[in-house]
């Protein structure tokens, strides 16, 4: 643990403070050290900043890469305790600024069984009580053994779901299905997702509910940006670091792949656990041994004219599975078309009757090692193959989907696919791995005083904990240490 007061200068190094990677939770504790005065510089391999939570164009239309949901939209029961209201406030982001629309519905269904929700908690759990009546009194159990337990602790314990679930709810139907959104939007383990991250994404998703900010992640990205520049903060695009030194039990420098050598009194890093643990030197500097991940996507994203309301489609996300039994991990052949998340992004806000462009977005669990190892030809083509079955299986669960498959196909003028090659190229996860390992560090520490992880591998996922999980690490380590 740093022992250095937060209002003294720590030592010879070129920066206070390096931050690796400029993902969401890099930039945010960036910006937040920076807040303080401390000297920061942001390395990181690409030339666009947001990680997995970035955007791009083609043919002149607009991409977000990573925002299928903004969550903890702020509810009327969350209050001042809005995980995105604090969020706001520690980097002094004014929440209307983000101009966020709130989702219209969603809907989990399995088979022929589905529930539905909004950003009003209550209509889930009608939903619950609806469809599962017999549960519902250890649903109700399940709600108050959730509140009890501290999820948000860095000592919180790494429990099973589904050994909870279990003991819980009698019904396995009801515990698969609860399963399904949580895992698809956070969880790093084969077929389960730890307690912790269940209970945060749970609240996150059900209790808040889902938003999206109305320019996309560019509402976020833009004001971070801004006001790292304002505040002086050097950003180091296009530089990939090549190595982290140790010595002893403290990192003494960060040499990039041009053989520059930067030195920083703390150095974060927001790259992932086992892809730290890679960097550092000498070879077996660190004596941890972290498990690595193996959950990816593959993502197709359809471009079609109009709206899907022109089709009957007014949901905004549906998480979908195909028989009561919900499996999650790596799948054995290219992709696993048995569940899935379907994501129509301008069902965000009121109905829109004008006729636009809009999309569809379809993912679902894909293996890396058949994606990288495929040539240039074979990739190409096997994407375009697998870009059609995803659509047809994706349509199926939207209102007279199949009857409508050819009337959408017809209004199609654009479609992008992504697999796990694509985010290993651009994460530089091992194996690129979503969510990266399935061990977290929740306090961020590592085998170096003064090394911190942040991000994914710090166990808070989605756009506000990854932001909220670099901010903690900036307060907790540097800026205000025990």
């Amino acid at each position: 643990m740093p022992s250095t007061p937060s209002n003294s200068k720590t030592g010879s190094g070129d920066y206070d403070v390096a931050v690796i990677g400029a993902g969401l939770s890099g930039l945010s504790a960036a910006l937040r050290l920076a807040m303080f005065g401390k000297k920061v510089v942001l390395l990181e391999r690409h030339s666009v900043v947001g990680g997995l939570n970035s955007f791009y164009s083609k043919k002149g239309i607009k991409f977000d890469v990573g925002l299928h949901a903004l969550t903890n939209y702020p509810s009327p029961q969350s209050g001042k305790s809005s995980p995105l209201l604090k969020l706001c406030r520690q980097l002094r982001i004014p929440l209307d600024s983000l101009d966020l629309l709130p989702q219209s519905h969603s809907r989990i269904t399995f088979g022929t069984e589905s529930l539905r929700f909004d950003n009003n908690f209550e209509y889930f759990v009608s939903q619950v009580e609806e469809r599962f009546p017999k549960e519902r009194d250890r649903f109700q159990s399940l709600l108050s053994k959730m509140e009890d337990f501290p999820a948000y602790s860095i000592d919180a314990e790494e429990l099973s779901t589904r050994d909870i679930l279990k003991e819980s709810i009698m019904d396995p139907l009801l515990s698969e299905m609860l399963l399904c959104p949580t895992c698809y939007y956070g969880s790093a383990r084969k077929n389960d997702i730890d307690f912790p991250t269940f209970v945060m994404l749970f609240d996150a998703i059900f209790k808040q509910g889902l938003a999206r900010p109305e320019q996309g992640i560019r509402a976020i990205l833009k004001p971070i940006v801004s006001k790292l520049r304002e505040l002086g903060v050097k950003r180091m695009m296009k530089s990939p670091v090549q190595s982290i030194r140790a010595n002893g039990s403290r990192i003494s420098e960060i040499k990039l792949e041009n053989d520059e050598c930067i030195s920083a009194d703390f150095v974060i890093s927001t790259c992932g656990a086992v892809e730290t643990e890679a960097l550092l030197e000498p070879s077996g500097a660190s004596s941890a041994s972290t498990e690595q991940g193996c959950f990816s996507i593959m993502e197709s994203i359809f471009v079609f004219e109009g709206s899907p309301r022109d089709f009957g489609w007014d949901e905004t996300v549906v998480f979908f599975n195909d028989s009561k039994t919900f499996s999650f991990g790596e799948p054995e052949g290219p992709i696993d078309l048995r569940s899935g998340v379907l994501c129509m992004p301008e069902n965000y806000g009121a109905p829109d009757s004008g006729s636009r462009e809009s999309k569809v977005r379809i993912t679902h669990p894909a293996r890396f090692s058949h994606w990288t190892g495929l040539e240039q030809n074979s990739y190409e083509s096997q994407k375009a193959l697998w870009e059609e079955e995803i659509l047809q299986q994706g349509l199926a669960y939207l209102p007279e989907g199949k009857k409508q498959m050819d009337a959408f196909k017809s209004k199609i003028i654009l479609r992008d696919t992504f697999t796990p090659r694509t985010i290993k190229k651009y994460t530089d996860h091992t194996n690129g791995a979503l969510y990266g390992s399935p061990k977290k560090s929740r306090d961020g520490s590592t085998a170096f005083e003064n090394l911190f992880l942040a991000g994914t591998d710090q166990g808070y996922v989605g756009i506000v904990g990854s932001m909220l999980g670099g901010i903690a690490i900036a307060n907790n380590r540097i800026l205000r240490p025990d």
